[in-house]
């Protein structure tokens, strides 16, 4: 038996010591346990468990070791899987080599190809998977599950001490036929991004370019004097010993090992270091300045162009500068602080919510954007400040002194804030911002209850459903008309009572318009003419008139005194936007 050194055991070695288990059931109360099965229903991925950080990415199939025995005709494999819920599990074996006589805790399976692979599904538990292969001629390679990480391996009857797998986890079970030995071979390359932090980071990528058998390599020393390693991430099991060399177990292929580092204290200069062995000569640097905390000036490095070398996408945005054995990256420092940050780029997005009663209101905030002028938001009175969430965490509510507005400290440059606040005093004149930052672009939102009307919002750019930006000039113009018409054909007291009638009735939804002009415009013609023929057709059409007027009014009034009375019956919530 034997442990092959896959990408993917690395992975699941270092999540060991950070695997947090799902809740279980003996810490669940007896009254509840029946309930169990029950409330998970529909969401059985909560018995499985996560890897700490990372509570939303849940593994619910671990495979455990995987043993093949295999000969010139066939062979049988056996592996053994803790299942969390019922899951679908890869089987080894491919489309042109299918598994055979598939059992699962000895009863027959039945297999399934799924994305083209076959696989069987599994009940929860610890269950043990076994089947057989044949073959006319054994294949050179044979496809295991991805997330296998312990292997033994038999080929005719003889142990293989060290399986050799490629890089989509194929197990080589022979070499092709006249395929000679080859050389073991070695090529490592640094690429380096310095963060100017406090304290300052150093990320380095070890490309690494392997040939010949699998190994274990011992390379010098990966990191200058002065940082304390953080991290190390890659395919290859790999470590950095005490004395700060790196250890690799390598294996035919091109890999990647990324080592991020911190340093130990301020840094004026970074020493490139003289590992030794089979690393290349040149060393790729670059530098990501942060001008908020100190200005300062690469010296001692040629600098080169980033778009002409091998960096990574993400790291060409950067100054690059070439650095051979033995030199350092002098950061000569111009500058402490940022004497003149750019301005605030903050956009806010404001909801009212105005009181049944009218006599106050609720105000939710939402502000994104970058700081970079200051690191506190402040609500100012009258507004009391009730919650503030950034990034979905909820902040603690300060004040700077007695008397002084109620806010939040904020020390991420780029922020995401939500925040409620209260208005006791009414809002029939609140600011449009409330808090004591200038915004690129503000927005807002009021909502009314049932039984309010906004009449009007100035100190906006935009601003719809009021009452009065719901005039036209055609309705000015035929509300004057009609008013002056009632004045001159009853009098004045008759036109100030059309005035008010028509200003109150005009807009509204199903008022009665039409039915004005054309009751109007008859009684004028008929007052006219004289008696005949044409004076009778007037009579009618103005019968039919006030008809068509007490047909629209009377409806009219019913929802008006509906609404009054019992204003949830509205058809739907007025608000205005601006």
């Amino acid at each position: 038996m034997t442990r092959n050194r896959f990408p993917l055991v690395l992975a699941f070695c270092l999540a060991s010591a950070s695997f947090a288990q799902s809740p279980v059931r003996q810490n669940v109360p007896e009254p509840l346990r029946p309930w169990i099965d029950w409330a998970l229903h529909g969401h059985e991925e909560r018995r499985c468990p996560f890897f700490q950080g990372d509570g939303d990415s849940r593994q619910c199939a671990w495979p455990s070791r995987l043993s093949l025995d295999l000969g010139d005709s066939g062979g049988r494999f056996s592996q053994e899987w803790l299942v969390h819920r019922d899951e679908w599990v890869a089987l080894p074996g491919d489309a042109r080599t299918w598994p055979l006589d598939v059992r699962v805790d000895g009863a027959p399976a039945i297999v399934l190809a799924r994305g083209g692979a076959p696989a069987i599904r599994l009940k929860a538990g610890r269950r043990t998977v076994a089947g057989g292969f044949a073959w006319d001629t054994p294949p050179p390679l044979l496809q295991v599950p991805a997330g296998t990480g312990l292997l033994r391996l038999t080929v005719r009857g003889r142990p293989v001490p060290f399986p050799a797998r490629d890089e989509v986890g194929r197990v080589w079970l022979e070499k092709r036929a006249g395929a000679g030995r080859e050389e073991s071979r070695l090529e490592v390359t640094a690429l380096r991004h310095l963060l100017d932090e406090v304290p300052p980071l150093l990320t380095t990528r070890v490309d690494l370019a392997v040939s010949g058998d699998n190994r274990e390599e011992l390379l010098g020393r990966v990191l200058p004097d002065g940082f304390v390693p953080l991290s190390i991430a890659g395919p290859l099991p790999a470590r950095i010993e005490p004395d700060g060399r790196l250890r690799v177990q390598v294996r035919a292929g091109r890999f990647t090992v990324t080592i991020v580092a911190r340093h130990e204290g301020p840094a004026a200069a970074v020493k490139r270091p003289v590992p030794g062995g089979p690393w290349d000569d040149q060393e790729v640097w670059v530098f990501e300045a942060r001008p908020d905390l100190r200005l300062v000036s690469i010296e001692g490095v040629p600098a080169i162009d980033p778009q002409q070398t091998t960096l990574p996408e993400d790291w060409k945005r950067f100054p690059a500068y070439l650095v051979e054995e033995g030199e350092s990256l002098i950061l000569s420092q111009k500058r402490r602080g940022d004497s003149d940050p750019s301005p605030d780029l903050l956009t806010l997005e404001r909801t009212w919510w105005l009181d049944f009663d009218g006599r106050g209101g609720t105000v939710h905030d939402k502000i994104d954007g970058a700081m970079s002028r200051g690191w506190r938001l402040e609500m100012q009175p009258p507004a009391a400040l009730g919650r503030v969430a950034i990034g979905g965490e909820d902040q603690f509510i300060t004040r700077l002194g007695e008397g002084r507005p109620s806010g939040v400290e904020v020390r991420g440059g780029t922020i995401h804030l939500e925040a409620d606040s209260r208005y006791e005093e009414g809002i029939a004149d609140v600011p449009a911002v409330g808090w004591d930052r200038d915004f690129h672009r503000a927005s807002g939102t009021l909502r009314l209850g049932p039984g309010w009307r906004l009449f009007h919002a100035s100190g906006v750019d935009d601003v719809s459903t009021t009452w009065i930006s719901a005039w036209t000039l055609l309705d000015i113009f035929l509300v004057l008309i009609l008013t002056l018409s009632a004045s001159h054909l009853w009098g004045r007291r008759a036109g100030f009572v059309a005035v008010v009638a028509l200003g109150l009735t005009w807009i509204e939804p199903g008022a009665p318009r039409w039915s004005w002009v054309a009751l109007f415009a008859c009684e004028a013609l008929r007052r006219a003419l004289p008696e005949g023929v044409f004076r009778r057709v007037i009579d009618v059409a103005r019968a039919g008139a006030l008809v068509s007027l007490v047909l629209v009014s009377v409806p009219f009034m019913v929802r008006q005194v509906r609404g009054a009375s019992t204003p949830r019956s509205e058809s739907a919530p007025r608000g205005a936007e601006g």
